[in-house]
């Protein structure tokens, strides 16, 4: 009697709820607490109402009961993940996420959450200023540094990453998660042996850790790779559901030791994996171009702040994969040139005017002008310009130059074909990345790409220079020289030797920079044709004149 009234008012609840009738629904779910305490359904109507009402902090002590009935159940974790970043608890909601993650580790919602809290540099500042005041009492505190550290590291302070995740190694040598990020960085620095030994140990202790395995895939050499396959499949058949880092680091073992062609059909089922859990909206991504080169339009006058300050920034733009590391290597080789890796300023600036209704005008490119300085990491004194190296820049170059009057615009541009195959074979978990897992948004991320710089190259003409890469890797001299005279800086020879410069490089080209300047990355597209049709089909011909794409 007892079940078939808690399962009528629970009827009566969604009814309310499927109808709008969203303060009856609430009322109905909230009796059903009372009455039925021990039935986890009242707890996450009434919290998922209230999210509806937008009273996210009155839904979380639902979504916490609810959870803590049912804790294999994702859509409690999800709705309360979500509860949690709304009210701005943005540490304990990145904690909690990235937790549950492991539970679940192909949630769609709890990838969405953890894109937002990645992609907003606000949350990463206020993850830091949280950390700070608790170390200042618990400098010790190992878990806090090592937050800290991770929230430095989005938002490009990367020496203060370094120092806090140095600190809280020497502290806690033995926590496996701090390890594996002192292993990261370490790679990122150029100790590739350091970084192995570290990872050596901890597969030691945890054969199956995922992404220890899949991190020492990309390093191993062609001779151990047999022995760390064996173990990455042993650790694929032990799990019940298939994992993403397990499946990629598959991969790069099979490539490693059967040729890329060998390797291509696992790496169809890593970026399928990724790819679910991940999607690519392509008709988001057409009416953020829309919206933002409509911003901008050709033949208007064209927006500046009127502040030119030094150090001048230097943009490098392009799609990822297509030559932006190289090219910030190279620059930041020659004297008082500082390299800022990939800054998220831009995107976070910018974000606001992305959605309809947002205009931008001079009064705003100043305040973008003067925000960027004031949040960007320190830079040597004496730095007569800085670099920034976010590919994905190459959506905002209308707010970069109106904001900043004197910066400079490189745009790396490079065959479509041997970028998409560089993503392929990568893994790209970042929100932004999403079209990397799938070759027909591959395609179409990079047709969006031109468009978009084929619009401010009418916007600004000269103000921006575009660098082939296939000709840079071919004489690095004379264009290393073509963009120190754009830049208007001094050209110093050293910018032809990137790979002695000793920057710290946190993108997937960080083994290939630290090798020579060379030519034989260029047409490997042509080898593994074959698997990547979907992709080959989907480039426009005609934005693409400088390659033969018919």
């Amino acid at each position: 009697m007892q079940n078939q009234t808690a399962k009528t008012l629970k009827g009566k609840a969604v009814a309310a709820l499927d109808a709008g009738k969203l303060q009856q629904a609430l009322k109905k779910a909230q009796l059903g607490v009372k009455k039925f305490p021990k039935d986890s359904d009242f707890h996450a109507i009434s919290g998922f109402v209230l999210t509806e009402l937008k009273q996210y902090k009155k839904s979380i002590p639902h979504f916490v009961e609810a959870s803590r009935m049912k804790p294999d159940d994702p859509q409690f974790v999800e709705n309360l993940a979500n509860a949690l970043m709304q009210t701005g608890q943005i540490p304990k909601a990145l904690e909690y996420t990235e937790q549950k993650l492991e539970q679940f580790p192909n949630n769609k919602e709890l990838n969405r959450v953890l894109d937002e809290i990645h992609l907003k540099g606000k949350n990463w500042r206020m993850i830091i200023e949280h950390a700070t005041k608790k170390l200042a009492s618990e400098p010790n505190d190992v878990s806090l540094l090592s937050r800290r550290a991770e929230a430095f590291s989005k938002i490009g302070f990367v020496d203060d990453h370094s120092r806090d995740l140095a600190h809280a190694y020497e502290l806690a040598p033995d926590n496996l998660k701090i390890a594996f990020q002192k292993s990261v960085n370490l790679h990122q620095s150029g100790d590739k042996n350091g970084s192995k030994e570290i990872l050596q140990r901890i597969l030691g202790e945890i054969p199956e850790h995922p992404q220890a395995l899949l991190q020492m895939s990309t390093m191993v050499s062609q001779e151990d790779a047999p022995k760390l396959l064996e173990a990455v499949e042993t650790t694929i058949s032990n799990r019940d559901e298939n994992l993403v880092e397990l499946e990629f680091a598959k991969a790069h073992l099979i490539s490693k030791m059967d040729g890329l062609a060998a390797a291509m059909p696992q790496f169809v089922l890593a970026n399928a994996l990724q790819h679910e859990s991940n999607p690519y909206d392509e008709d988001k991504e057409k009416e953020k171009l829309s919206q933002i080169t409509g911003l901008f339009p050709v033949g208007a006058e064209i927006l500046e702040s009127g502040i030119s300050k030094t150090p001048v920034p230097i943009f490098v733009v392009g799609q990822p994969r297509s030559g932006t590391t190289l090219m910030e290597m190279m620059l930041s080789s020659a004297p008082d040139i500082a390299g800022c890796g990939e800054l998220m300023l831009g995107s976070d600036l910018s974000q606001k005017f992305e959605k309809k209704g947002h205009g931008f005008d001079t009064e705003k490119a100043a305040e973008f002008a003067q925000d960027f300085r004031r949040l960007m990491p320190p830079i040597p004194d004496g730095s007569v310009a800085f670099v920034d190296k976010l590919p994905h820049n190459y959506q905002r170059v209308g707010f970069l130059l109106a904001a900043f009057p004197n910066a400079k615009i490189i745009n790396m541009l490079r065959d479509p074909r041997d970028v998409g195959l560089s993503k392929w074979i990568r893994r790209f978990p970042a929100g932004g990345m999403r079209y990397a897992s799938n070759l027909k948004s591959i395609a179409h991320s990079a047709n969006l790409y031109r468009r978009y710089m084929a619009h401010w190259d009418a916007v600004f003409g000269d103000r921006i220079l575009t660098v082939p890469y296939e000709k840079l890797v071919a004489d690095p001299k004379t264009y290393s020289q073509k963009v120190a005279a754009f830049c208007d800086i001094e050209w110093n020879e050293t910018m032809m030797r990137p790979e002695e410069n000793t920057k710290q490089v946190r993108t997937a080209s960080l083994d290939q920079v630290r090798n020579k300047i060379s030519t034989k990355s260029v047409g490997g597209w042509q080898s593994v044709s074959k698997h990547l049709q979907p992709m080959l089909d989907g480039f426009d011909p005609e934005l693409w004149p400088e390659y033969n794409l018919s």
